[in-house]
């Protein structure tokens, strides 16, 4: 019996699929042409473009090479990283940043399923620690106030889907807001972001395993001073998953 209901709830979805894609059909995130329903919404030519990551990266930040072994990068062997390694999944060229950006500013939400995607056909996130807790890099309350959403969250839980119980929404707060990080160089990103985070619950992380999530890897300057307060805070390790990654 459960089984028939099981098939049928199955047919259902197909069904309400077919009926959206013909009312509301499926555009490429990047062009905007017009495709047929997919788990990724970029068309063809698109999405040979994409790029993921694959190894040789550096052990520590990941960092993509052209070619030899995986191993830590020159940066990395100067650099204070309180991560202990950070991952992404593609490269942040101009078509993902088009979809990026929808999402974040455009509201497109539906680009999460091709986020999720991105993640199960990309290999990269094997080699992090096992997590007891997931945190999106959080936005200022005036900032979430006025775009609705924290994008990190959302794809927190397009990435672990089954795991919504470890992502932590409160543990990691953003107690003043900041400029944009976009066009400021290495110095003044350390500026803008220095001290702007804080655990309101040292107790909760102390010798625990953390996968710190955002959206892009540019320069790591955010991502690397949630580490230090989580760190800080008690945490054992801490890990960083980013959906994209700036070259450099």
């Amino acid at each position: 019996m459960k089984t028939i209901f099981r098939n049928l709830a199955e047919k259902g979805k197909h069904l309400k699929r077919s009926l959206a894609d013909l009312c509301l059909p499926c555009r490429c995130l990047n062009c905007n042409e017009e495709i047929a329903y997919s788990r990724v919404l970029f068309c063809h030519k698109c999405f040979e473009k994409i790029e993921f990551i694959e190894e040789p990266i550096c052990n520590c930040c990941g960092s993509v090479f052209s070619v030899g072994k995986s191993h830590i990068c020159g940066e990395c062997l100067q650099q204070k990283w309180y991560f202990t390694r950070a991952r992404s999944l593609v490269i942040y060229n101009e078509i993902v940043a088009r979809a990026i950006l929808s999402f974040k500013f455009g509201g497109k939400k539906e680009a999460l399923k091709t986020f999720r995607t991105f993640k199960e056909l990309s290999g990269m996130p094997e080699d992090i620690a096992h997590a007891d807790f997931i945190v999106p890099v959080p936005l200022h309350e005036k900032r979430l106030r006025k775009r609705g959403f924290n994008q990190a969250s959302l794809l927190a839980l397009s990435f672990f889907p089954k795991e919504k119980d470890k992502i932590k929404n409160t543990m990691l707060f953003r107690k003043r807001k900041t400029i944009p990080q976009t066009g400021l160089d290495g110095s003044s990103r350390r500026k803008n972001i220095k001290n702007a985070f804080w655990v309101k619950d040292p107790e909760k992380i102390k010798g625990k395993n953390i996968i710190l999530i955002d959206d892009v890897f540019t320069t790591g300057t955010t991502v690397n001073e949630c580490a230090r307060v989580l760190v800080k805070s008690g945490a054992k390790r801490v890990d960083v998953l980013t959906l994209a990654r700036a070259e450099r």
